[in-house]
């Protein structure tokens, strides 16, 4: 049986504050292949890692990201007081290149997911990525699919996949784009016995975000998903582990 490699949504982020080190953090104490997350570009250029667009939902300020400093979005409070209280009060937003240092070096994969933002965000990635010596480690996913156009024009060698829900010409988009693999909802792969093998025969990975609950994760193993984007990465790993053992 192929191997599902685990990737924890956010990071751990059923377990911690999505998008931060802790969350990040933790993924990897629980054993996560790798981490999916999202960028967006501050005022004075900077790359942190946040879902929103918008800081309000997951810190105690509000306002664009992009038209606050790095340093002024320090001054918040990311710790997610409305899902964990004050477990993780004083957690800060973490700038990308944070996240390669913590996580890169343990041989972990990277999947940065690029946020609707100003067009810069791919130079910006680019340069981060070869700076941290992590060519090799990253994955770049957008729904913005120009971002990945881009970022094949200027580095062919980019490992990219586009996100989308449930489109039928998957080959085709994914040839489209010259990706390694295509980043679906869980929901079209499962509708479709024979979406994955129809993908690896275009030589096309497949990655389906976000599959959470124990019985959708293992028809993903069983289909021979190349991965699962989950907020339960310890869950994800036991079920994987547990049929990578079995005698077929």
């Amino acid at each position: 049986m192929q191997y599902t490699a685990v990737w924890a949504h956010r990071g751990a982020s059923a377990y911690a504050p999505e998008n931060t080190m802790a969350a990040f953090l933790l993924a990897k104490r629980l054993g996560a292949d790798g981490v999916e997350l999202d960028v967006h570009l501050t005022a004075d250029g900077k790359v942190v890692v946040c879902h929103d667009g918008d800081i309000k939902r997951t810190s105690n300020g509000e306002g664009a990201i992009e038209d606050k400093t790095y340093e002024e979005l320090l001054g918040f409070d990311f710790g997610y007081p409305a899902a964990f209280g004050k477990r993780f009060e004083g957690e800060r937003i973490p700038l990308l290149e944070e996240v390669y240092r913590a996580l890169i070096p343990c041989g972990m994969t990277v999947n940065v997911e690029l946020k609707k933002t100003r067009p810069e965000i791919v130079d910006a990635v680019l340069k981060i990525e070869a700076d941290a010596g992590a060519v090799g480690s990253v994955i770049y996913s957008s729904f913005v699919h120009e971002y990945l156009k881009e970022l094949k024009e200027k580095s062919p060698a980019a490992f990219v996949a586009p996100l989308y829900g449930e489109e039928k010409e998957f080959v085709a988009l994914g040839r489209g784009l010259s990706a390694c693999a295509l980043h679906p909802s869980y929901i079209g792969v499962l509708a479709d016995a024979d979406y994955i093998r129809t993908a690896h025969a275009a030589g096309l990975r497949v990655h389906p975000y976000t599959p959470n609950a124990a019985e959708t994760v293992s028809a993903l193993v069983e289909m021979e998903a190349d991965a699962v984007i989950t907020n339960y990465p310890d869950r994800a790993i036991d079920i994987r582990n547990k049929k990578l053992r079995r005698f077929d």
